[in-house]
């Protein structure tokens, strides 16, 4: 097949520029289709004897390259060899090296589970007591608190000395995170939107004049930040659609640290009138 002919079907299909990468075994050499009228006028110089001329040899001619290839001295494969020549020469297209690519890919990439992990709650366990007009939410050790044990006993005091019934009943538990599906967000924020959804659904018909909160994550009922919710201990707080709550220390913590107990004191004597007026 003419070249001319191979080029205009490559043209046909769409493909507008095509070289050969390397020669095909048995197969004819091949030139672009401009240079076959160049090819056909050397092939008909060639028919006419040059006259000898004692000059040196053209210092820009090329010679054929050794490509472990058979050399064929001829204008067609002379043209051949300066085209494959001129493509050698181009330089070749620089590629991003695997380091260059794997950055942008990770900047295009959305953030991972991994960056989030520092924002998130560990898992607690809250249970909702009830002593009277007064709501207890305390942060507990799984499976919380039961009679008899150091934890229960301790509660039963702080309501003797606060003037609160000394036999508190419980009312629910809420534990986190509430699903185990790790696509369910689990920060703080989350936690907090979670905990007021819980009280308030446990309180509607409950006639509750103060709520008490022991322990750290108790204090996300007041606010999503958990280290604000740690500052609040010793305080009072008013809670949106829950009325005042007072924050104290976990009972796990008085336990191990009898002197938080003075701190409790002060805060009950502050507290107090809130249920007193009611007697």
């Amino acid at each position: 097949m003419r070249e001319s002919q191979r080029l205009a079907f490559l043209q046909a299909i769409g493909v507008t520029s095509w070289v050969p990468r390397q020669p095909l075994a048995h197969a004819a050499l091949r030139m672009p289709a401009e240079a076959e009228p160049a090819a056909q006028r050397a092939r008909a110089a060639d028919l006419t004897p040059a006259p000898a001329v004692d000059a040196p040899a053209d210092s820009t001619a090329i010679a054929p390259a050794d490509t472990g290839r058979p050399v064929t001295d001829s204008p067609s494969a002379r043209l051949v060899e300066q085209r494959r020549a001129q493509v050698a020469a181009q330089p070749a297209r620089k590629e991003l090296p695997p380091q260059a690519a794997s950055v942008s890919d990770l900047a295009a990439t959305p953030s991972s589970p991994i960056e989030q992990a520092g924002r998130t709650v560990a898992p607690f366990y809250l249970q909702l007591w009830m002593a009277g007009p007064c709501a207890l939410l305390i942060e507990i050790s799984d499976p919380g608190l039961e009679k008899g044990t150091a934890e229960h006993n301790l509660l039963c005091d702080i309501l003797r000395a606060a003037g609160l019934p000394p036999a508190p009943r419980l009312q629910a538990d809420f534990r986190w995170p509430l699903s185990r599906n790790p696509q369910v967000a689990r920060s703080a924020e989350a936690a907090s939107e979670a905990l007021q959804a819980f009280m308030q659904a446990r309180l509607e018909s409950q006639p509750v004049k103060s709520i008490g909160c022991f322990g750290a994550m108790a204090g996300l009922l007041a606010t999503g930040d958990p280290e604000e919710a740690a500052a609040l201990r010793g305080r009072e707080e008013a809670l949106e659609e829950l009325g005042a709550g007072w924050f104290a220390p976990g009972i796990e913590v008085m336990l191990q640290q009898p002197g938080e107990k003075a701190g409790l004191w002060q805060l009950l004597k502050r507290v107090m009138p809130r249920w007193a007026e009611t007697r």
